[in-house]
């Protein structure tokens, strides 16, 4: 007889902004999380890797990448290039088994679904490439200064007014490019803000990330589409 699983299941599981290589980045976190998951896909939703210097990798960054290559034997993964990942394609797609887009695109349940990284709705990062890259630097030192629950850069992100336009931002024009392509849920990450806001027809969410405690992922399923806390 086959032993029962303990794991918890779910047909789809969303995370983003692990930043492999980061200092901040809760890479042992994010695979204990997919080690108590069974799913038959992973959608890694940009934002992978802090850039493309592995010499930055550490020993917990290295393995969850192995993960990643264990979890495609099993199960879709499909990795959505974020601001900080380009050019991963063709350097891990193959790698570890995952299929890489700019914007996936799938139907489920009779709905249509789209996740992409989100900073093709950002206007100043898109213009100010080097101001926005001198800003997520410092964001990650003050991550990295923090206390271990991480309550500073938690309480930076939720009184930043730009912090919180962006993320209103990025949701707002999500929406209208999910109208205009007759989608029906959009996924988004790239604002490290989990959040979930519904207009008309379209439901949008973001994942979060994965270098703030707690950190985000999203299920998916046929009943419903839920943002949980890893802390």
């Amino acid at each position: 007889m086959k032993e029962k699983s303990n794991k918890n299941k779910t047909h789809t599981l969303i995370i983003s902004d692990l930043h492999l290589g980061s200092r901040v980045s809760r890479s042992k976190e994010a695979a204990d999380l997919l080690k108590t998951f069974q799913f038959k896909k992973l959608i890694l939703l940009g934002d992978i890797f802090e850039d493309l210097n592995f010499n930055r990798l550490r020993e917990n960054d290295w393995k969850f990448i192995s993960l990643l290559g264990k979890i495609s034997k099993t199960s879709k993964v499909r990795w959505v290039e974020g601001n900080h990942d380009f050019g991963l394609s063709k350097i891990f797609g193959n790698l570890i088994g995952a299929k890489v887009y700019k914007i996936y695109q799938w139907q489920f349940n009779r709905k249509k679904y789209a996740a992409i990284h989100g900073h093709q709705f950002d206007n100043f990062l898109v213009n100010n490439v080097i101001l926005g890259f001198l800003a997520s630097k410092v964001y990650n030192l003050i991550q990295l200064l923090d206390f271990e629950d991480k309550r500073v850069s938690r309480f930076v992100k939720r009184s930043s007014k730009g912090w919180l336009r962006l993320s209103d931002k990025v949701a707002k024009r999500a929406i209208m490019y999910a109208r205009l392509r007759r989608i029906d849920y959009i996924f988004c990450g790239h604002t490290h803000k989990a959040m979930e806001q519904k207009r008309g027809k379209i439901t949008y969410y973001n994942s979060g990330d994965w270098t703030d405690v707690p950190s985000t992922y999203i299920t998916l399923d046929k009943e419903s589409i839920k943002i949980h806390k890893y802390f």
